[in-house]
């Protein structure tokens, strides 16, 4: 969940103004584009489906470097946030450990919906991701148990729902996952 937040300068932050403010500590705090936005608290099954898709993408990519509230940063457009699951090579999640951030974007993405995204936060989103590296970007709707996934170069999207399977071909590797598999024992029964 995120919720904008007035600022009063007048001109878009860049990273190194946004790592200097004293911002309160009780809250978390994102650069999108220059404009400083607060992440609000999530809700339970906003974090159950990351750690679920977190489990799932460990388990089917070993050799990858997985985490929920991935961070990370895009110095040209002014961009320092976290994605809700994110994976990258191990080479890039090493990096990212020594610096403290990920430069640049995930090479997949997962956003799971909550009420304060708005549909044309997330096609900049995806935009602006697919433009600095990232190759999939996944939309997981906890209302009706689907995922809508995008891939880099693909006109449209695919809306999977909980009888379908999610293929992934990253790194030089192609893994399916059952869509059923993220739902399950969390929006859909455990035996649907």
């Amino acid at each position: 969940m995120r919720v904008a937040v007035s600022t009063i300068a007048s001109k878009p932050l860049t990273i190194e103004e946004f790592d200097k403010l004293h911002l309160p500590q009780d809250r978390n705090w994102e650069l999108r584009n220059g404009e400083l936005v607060e992440v609000t608290f999530p809700l339970i099954i906003h974090k159950d489906l990351q750690v679920r898709i977190f489990e799932l993408f460990r388990d089917a990519f070993p050799n990858a470097h997985v985490l929920t509230e991935y961070p990370f940063q895009i110095p040209e457009t002014n961009d320092k946030r976290s994605a809700d699951v994110a994976m990258t090579t191990r080479q890039r999640g090493g990096e990212a450990r020594k610096k403290g951030i990920l430069v640049g974007t995930p090479e997949v993405v997962v956003e799971v919906l909550s009420p304060s995204n708005s549909m044309a936060q997330l096609r900049r989103d995806r935009r602006v991701y697919f433009e600095h590296g990232t190759l999939l970007f996944l939309v997981v709707d906890p209302d009706d148990s689907t995922i809508e996934v995008y891939v880099k170069g693909e006109k449209s999207a695919l809306t999977l729902g909980v009888e379908d399977t999610l293929e992934i071909a990253v790194f030089g590797e192609r893994k399916t996952i059952p869509v059923k598999a993220v739902f399950a024992g969390i929006t859909v029964p455990e035996s649907a």
